[in-house]
């Protein structure tokens, strides 16, 4: 492929929806990247970690900084909880919501049923000790950023692809739930609370089943899907490019853009690999062509077939869709809870696990939102 050409495509106003974010320093620079690219917003995810803290604190500070134009998506914190009964679990889960929407969170993001996560949770996520948790988003409406399952070669030993053999994603020993399991797991949480807000990421695994994947979106009025690459999504679109093209179009409300990139701890950018996917998903949705490029984490050799969507289509699924299950603004930023959390996370670095303090980035995130506070927005 030739380098990529941006100046063919519409001039489209795009909400990335999707973005990992745990460097402080590259804050300013992350946002001025993604505006090269036509981002005018970004919504950042982050996730529960069981042997660690997760990334609230980053995301925290990159809403303090750009608060019209970053949504923030908060992960749970699971510290210490093999200390508590189930009843004060369940209690402490649901709490955390109410921290969260008052520090100025969006909504939630769910890594808890992606293989690799649930073998080693203490109770799955259809386990009761989660029922103040869900019932609590589905009455306030919060949306939910959800990772469930994988690519199913992923439990083929002679299928999955050795980069992801590599990341520690090959399923096939038996010690990891199963894909349907973990289908059948979350499907039981939408049966209890069938008002949830849900965007599933990467289509849900589900882009070689577009009848499943109908199914789920017929059956549950408030699910959607974002259109994240997975290793496997836009192989899998393009076998029958007529399908797809029929799916998109058919549930044109439902769809949401985002792109996976993530920016670690002590890491630079990942401009060139970033470009080159934002560059092949548009080129699939806005174009007919049919073009060979590796553009994800597990590179493939095979064609993807572009389905060219009408503008009106595009358009809900750039920015539109977002900002109707999201919110037409982000939710404002209190400065000063967000502070405090902040300390607690560095407290926990600190005396759970050992953080020396210029890695320590609880504490960072604390002096951060201290030297923007008061600062005309």
């Amino acid at each position: 492929m030739r380098e990529p050409n941006f100046s063919k495509f519409m001039n489209a106003r795009i909400i990335d929806g999707h973005l990992h974010f745990e460097d402080i320093s590259l804050i300013r620079q992350t946002s001025g990247f993604f505006r090269t690219l036509n981002i005018e917003k970004l919504g950042i995810v982050s996730y529960a970690r069981l042997k660690e803290v997760n990334s609230n604190p980053q995301a925290i500070c990159f809403k303090a900084m750009y608060p019209r134009d970053t949504y923030i998506m908060g992960g749970l914190d699971y510290t210490d909880i093999d200390k508590y009964s189930k009843q004060e679990i369940e209690k402490a889960l649901a709490e955390q919501v109410l921290t969260m929407t008052k520090i100025g969170f969006d909504g939630i993001k769910l890594l808890e049923t992606k293989p690799s996560v649930a073998r080693d949770m203490p109770f799955s996520i259809d386990d009761p000790v989660y029922n103040s948790f869900f019932a609590l988003l589905e009455e306030r409406q919060l949306p939910i950023f959800w990772h469930v399952a994988d690519p199913e070669e992923f439990w083929n030993e002679q299928m999955i692809p050795p980069d992801a053999k590599t990341m520690g994603w090959s399923y096939s020993d038996g010690t990891y739930p199963s894909k349907e399991k973990l289908y059948e797991r979350v499907e039981r949480v939408l049966s209890r609370f069938p008002n949830l807000k849900v965007v599933f990421a990467h289509f849900y695994f589900l882009s070689a089943n577009l009848k499943r994947a109908s199914a789920i979106m017929d059956t549950y009025s408030n699910v959607n899907f974002d259109i994240t690459p997975g290793s496997e999504m836009y192989y899998n679109f393009s076998r029958e490019p007529e399908e797809t093209r029929r799916f998109f179009i058919n549930y044109q409300d439902r769809i949401v853009f985002g792109d996976d990139t993530a920016i670690r701890k002590r890491e630079d950018i990942p401009k060139e690999r970033t470009i080159t996917k934002i560059f092949v998903m548009r080129n699939f949705l806005e174009t007919d062509e049919r073009f060979d490029k590796s553009f994800s984490i597990i590179q493939r050799k095979a064609e993807i077939q572009g389905i060219k969507l009408p503008v009106s289509v595009l358009n809900k699924i750039y920015q539109d869709n977002y900002l109707r299950i999201v919110g037409e603004d982000p939710c404002p930023l209190n400065i000063t809870l967000a502070g405090k959390y902040c300390h607690r996370v560095g407290q926990i670095l600190r005396i759970k696990f050992g953080f020396p303090n210029e890695m320590n980035f609880g504490y960072e995130a604390e002096d951060f939102l201290s030297s923007i506070k008061g600062r005309p927005k």
